[in-house]
């Protein structure tokens, strides 16, 4: 996910189960797991490696977020307690200050933070848990567009003041569904072309 394996990596249990220092079997357990998420291939008879990153799997994971998240939004602008919208507010600070110290991972952490929380706000953990076993592959692109810099990230922070603000309002603007999308997509596809330049051996195209 982190990207520390990188895709494309191959994936030896023999020298994970040292790397790691435990037995072959929750390596072996673990690669299953990762394989569900599409973020590992295993081949027959071989060695497992780290899957490529997959553009149609980015595009239906980013089809699942956004209708999800338009309810998950408009929900809760309606029923978002107090607690919820501190505990917003306290992010986007931090999130401020990340950017303005040049912490971009940890930027992208307090990102996710903020949209989980969104979600618990109306009481919608499992949905979230749901949606983020979708996304791993969009998940991945996200963090390599954290390597172009801050510059491409100060939208994001700016486009979540207007989100909390409209929850802290309570304002369901009409405008809400197409600024949600632009908000869960034109970065990516902004920083696609720049990205597969980059690093063209990450992309199963």
């Amino acid at each position: 996910m982190t990207l520390e394996f990188p895709p494309g990596m191959q994936l030896v249990d023999a020298e994970l189960s040292e790397a790691f220092g435990t037995s072959r079997t929750p390596i072996r357990e673990a690669i299953v797991s990762l394989k569900e998420a599409k973020l590992v291939d295993v081949h027959p008879q071989k060695s497992s490696s780290v899957s490529l990153i997959d553009l149609d799997a980015v595009e239906e994971g980013m089809f699942v977020r956004f209708n999800i998240e338009t309810g998950i939004l408009k929900e809760a602008i309606k029923n978002a307690d107090g607690a919820s919208i501190t505990h917003l507010h306290n992010n986007l600070e931090e999130q401020k200050a990340a950017l303005e110290a040049g912490q971009l991972d940890r930027f992208m952490e307090l990102d996710n933070l903020f949209h989980k929380q969104l979600y618990f706000s109306v009481n919608k953990p499992w949905t979230w848990a749901t949606v983020m076993r979708m996304v791993t592959h969009q998940d991945r692109v996200r963090r390599l567009q954290v390597r172009l810099g801050a510059e491409h990230l100060w939208p994001s922070y700016e486009e979540h003041l207007r989100i909390f603000h409209l929850v802290m309002m309570r304002e369901a603007c009409e405008d809400l569904s197409s600024f949600l999308h632009q908000h869960l997509t034109s970065g990516y596809y902004a920083a696609l072309p720049e990205l597969i330049s980059k690093y063209p051996d990450y992309f199963a195209i």
